[in-house]
């Protein structure tokens, strides 16, 4: 097979769809990633084909404020973050990835659940599609908003919205909406934190010196010092150990705050950043509470925007986490999160279920074996 993975341009997207991409190449697929060029080199140790294509979260941030005067990384209404997800993406990338869609020739191409370019360029190459999912089930309100978002690109090219062929579905059974129902084609598979291509290492992490060890992670777009500053302060003053990656834009001088105190590390997977830490602090990205409950770890999440917060509701119903919404948020409401963690065991208890569970979920390996072989049956 010949198996294109594409997803919004955000890593958060991108990232979790790795672990299958690795799958199909290890078992003798053709495998590529169609990404924006600007993240390429986030990518340029992998084994596979890199396929440089579309606009990037910036390019698009800049589009959507032209068109509606919002800033869509800044607690932007519905329509705003509709635009920037549907018509403006399209818009501004779907000529440079069709025509690089069309001269790769998949056989499939892999998406994610927010991604509405990859699901068009497949209607148009005429090849089926596949979701890979990043969490548990998004909001049906946003799906169909975002469907009628962009109907008009379908219609203006003669061509009718399909739906995907398998879903690939991440999700542990114990993080999942109340009202999910297992759609056609479902496929679970485990899900992994980010991991170094085998045979890369990455750095070495500073070792941690005081108790606990806390992961202060925003993911890479919400790494502005002016609103960590004021998280690390305060939870450094408890003695805390931290460890906060600075992600792709920032650096450790742009933090005002106390270095001995706080390990600033540069882009780092997750599967490294999780080696000695007792819980984290995050922003509910998909992928990282997916890989801080792989690693059965509790956690207090703050969420920012977008599918954030359905993350910190999950996490929080299944007892593995505190979530702080913005108008409960302070600094000090946040050290008194961390401290319930740490005086309360049944977090880290819930944090290790779901755990067991992600344990439990069939291998990539073994979904891609499991795919190939339907793939096949389905062409007759």
């Amino acid at each position: 097979m010949r198996v294109v993975f594409t997803g919004a341009p955000l890593l958060g997207h991108l990232l979790p769809q790795l672990p299958t991409a690795r799958a199909f190449h290890d078992q003798g697929h053709a495998v590529s990633l169609m990404v924006p060029e600007s993240v390429a080199k986030v990518f340029a140790a992998e084994q596979f084909e890199i396929l440089p294509a579309g606009a990037d979260a910036s390019a698009l941030q800049a589009e959507v404020l032209r068109r509606t005067g919002e800033d869509v990384l800044a607690g932007a209404s519905l329509g705003a973050q509709l635009e920037a997800f549907g018509n403006a993406r399209i818009d501004l990338s779907l000529a440079e990835s069709l025509a690089t869609a069309r001269a790769w020739r998949p056989d499939l191409i892999v998406v994610d659940p927010g991604d509405v370019l990859g699901p068009l360029v497949a209607v148009l190459l005429d090849v089926p599609f596949a979701t890979l999912t990043y969490g548990p089930e998004g909001s049906e309100e946003f799906r169909l908003a975002l469907n009628d978002n962009v109907a008009g690109q379908y219609q203006s090219r003669a061509s009718a919205p399909r739906q995907a062929r398998w879903v690939l579905d991440v999700c542990p059974p114990g993080l999942q909406i109340d009202e999910w129902q297992v759609p056609d084609g479902w496929l679970p598979v485990r899900p992994e934190a980010h991991r170094a291509p085998r045979g890369q290492h990455t750095p070495a992490l500073r070792t941690l010196v005081g108790r606990p060890r806390i992961l202060v992670t925003f993911g890479t777009l919400f790494t502005d010092a002016r609103r960590l500053n004021p998280i690390l302060r305060v939870l450094a003053a408890t003695g805390a150990a931290l460890r906060v990656p600075v992600g792709l834009t920032a650096s450790a001088d742009d933090f005002d705050v106390d270095h001995t105190a706080v390990a600033f590390e540069p882009f780092v997977p997750m599967h490294d950043l999780l080696a000695d830490i007792d819980l984290a602090v995050c922003h509910g990205g998909a992928g990282t509470v997916l890989g801080v409950l792989t690693a059965g770890l509790p956690m207090v999440v703050v969420p920012q925007g977008a599918d954030q917060f359905l993350h910190a509701e999950r996490a929080a119903n299944a007892g593995a986490a505190i979530q702080l919404l913005p108008d409960d948020f302070t600094p000090e409401a946040l050290a008194r999160a961390v401290d319930t963690l740490l005086s309360t065991p049944t977090y880290r208890r819930n944090a290790r279920r779901i755990a067991d569970q992600i344990a439990t979920m069939p291998s990539p390996e073994e979904v891609v074996t499991t795919l190939a072989a339907a793939f096949v049956a389905s062409r007759g």
